[in-house]
């Protein structure tokens, strides 16, 4: 802990201040007044995060060395000490007559400066004490404010397909790390699984943080994580890797960050055709079994290679092809319309298996509402069809506003009921939405009784105007 002592004629000073009035009163002399009486007074500097709303000695320590990162908001703080004992910042006035805390260039007569750093570097903290006598008390520190580390993986390339499992010559991986400063020593770490769940649980060993590595040995398994013997005619091997980097700065403090997960695979031990995979979601479909799929396989010169027929959205479509060059794949959805149609462009290389991106439908269109009736009893309920043939309406997301009134509202059967409480004529909000997040027009409905019939006209923009 970096505390710095006033000096010794401030000490007299300081413990003059601290005697009670009776004891000066008395009859004794100076002499009698022992060293241990003197209260001892020091300062040190703190580097708390700006929120930090506590008096910084309760949970940090001071230091003449302090690491921040680039952009982090910091309060840089001067505390005293009486007797070795920190003391509140606002109990702190009577102990001088002035203080400076200067950070760089820039001074404050408070007790703290706020403060963030855009760039990385190493900054001055002078934190200067002058007593009622005159004395002067000087602590210094260093704020050492460094890049945030990261890793960024290069080769090879995340999703590449056409590794030879054999591997004769070794495999290069490579990567590159950023934000190690000039204070920090850094230790990188190699993963690598089948199991990309399992990719974190044990290295594969140490390697050179700015140099890449050669990854030697066969890379086609003989059997699977079940035992059973593969058949690299038609599977292939996917191996997921990353780079831990440890960074450790001149206090010895540690930071680990990870990168993120790439995987490549190896190629097909098969006569060059390749096989594609293609995982198909209905995003926010309620009932995907109620969909029904059609699409193909089209290339690049129009022709229909392989038909796409499945009874769920959420499928995934295998095909073997010849390799090419800008095949097309579209899939619609025949029965939920709404969800349309959605199409990918890949590249199939010879003996590869490759799994496309997710190939997503998505409903895009809003639900449709009309009154069931536009003439009903006034004691009737008003009812209101609310149609939607992609994800479905979401009944918990429907509201219904007449006047300045919220009414309950009841939704059964694509169909809403809501109580009728308007008196004369009202104007009939109804807000509603799919599980795609898509909301009904932003219109609304005017309500008119007329004795025991009400009608139901619209609808109509909030600007005014009949549609």
């Amino acid at each position: 802990m970096m505390i710095h002592k006033i000096s010794p004629l401030s000490k007299s000073f300081f413990g003059l201040a601290f005697v009670t009035a009776s004891v000066i009163l008395s009859s004794c002399s100076d002499s009698e007044i022992s060293s241990s009486d003197i209260p001892e007074i020091s300062q040190a500097i703190f580097v708390v995060p700006e929120g930090y709303s506590y008096e910084p000695y309760k949970q940090h320590a001071p230091s003449s060395i302090f690491y921040v990162d680039v952009n982090e908001k910091v309060r840089v703080w001067g505390i005293y000490a009486i007797n070795g004992d920190f003391i509140p910042t606002d109990q702190s006035t009577d102990l001088y007559s002035s203080h400076r805390l200067v950070l760089d260039d820039k001074e404050s007569g408070a007790s703290y400066i706020y403060c963030s750093f855009d760039s990385p570097g190493v900054h001055d903290v002078y934190f200067e004490t002058i007593d009622h006598v005159g004395d002067t008390l000087r602590s210094y520190a260093n704020i050492y404010v460094g890049s945030p580390t990261s890793i960024l993986l290069q080769s090879p390339a995340n999703g590449y397909n056409q590794v030879d499992g054999k591997n004769p010559n070794g495999l290069e991986l490579s990567w590159q790390i950023y934000g190690v400063d000039s204070w920090e020593s850094s230790t990188c770490r190699l993963f690598a699984s089948y199991n990309v769940l399992e990719l974190w649980e044990s290295p594969l060993g140490v390697v050179d943080c700015t140099n890449p590595v050669e990854l030697i040995g066969e890379l086609d398994p003989d059997y699977n994580e079940n035992g059973k013997k593969i058949d690299h005619s038609t599977e292939n091997s996917t191996i997921y890797w990353g780079i831990q980097v440890i960074v450790k700065n001149e206090s010895g403090n540690e930071e680990r960050i990870r990168s993120d997960v790439f995987n490549f695979s190896t190629k097909l031990r098969n006569n060059g055709k390749a096989i594609i995979e293609v995982p198909i979601v209905s995003q926010f479909s309620q009932y995907p079994e109620k969909s029904k799929l059609t699409g193909a396989f089209i290339s690049a010169s129009g022709d229909t290679l392989s038909k796409i027929t499945a009874t769920n959205t959420n499928s995934i479509i295998q095909r073997t092809l010849q390799p090419q060059s800008n095949l097309k794949i579209v899939v619609c959805d025949t029965i939920r319309t709404e969800f349309g149609c959605s199409f990918m462009t890949v590249d199939l290389a010879p003996s590869t298996k490759t799994i496309t991106d997710t190939l997503f439908l998505q409903d895009v269109v809003k639900p449709n509402m009309l009154p069931v009736s536009t003439e009903i009893l006034t004691n009737d309920n008003i009812r209101f069809y609310i149609l939607d043939n992609g994800t479905g309406v979401n009944a918990s997301k429907i509201s219904a506003i007449m006047g300045r009134d919220t009414l309950q509202t009841n939704f059964e059967d694509n169909t809403l009921s809501i109580p009728n409480t308007c008196k004369s004529e009202c104007n009939l909000y109804i807000i509603a939405e799919d599980y795609a997040r898509n909301k009904t027009p932003d219109v609304y409905w005017k309500v008119s009784v007329q004795g025991k019939e009400s009608y139901i006209t619209g609808p109509f923009t909030k600007i005014g105007g009949e549609k």
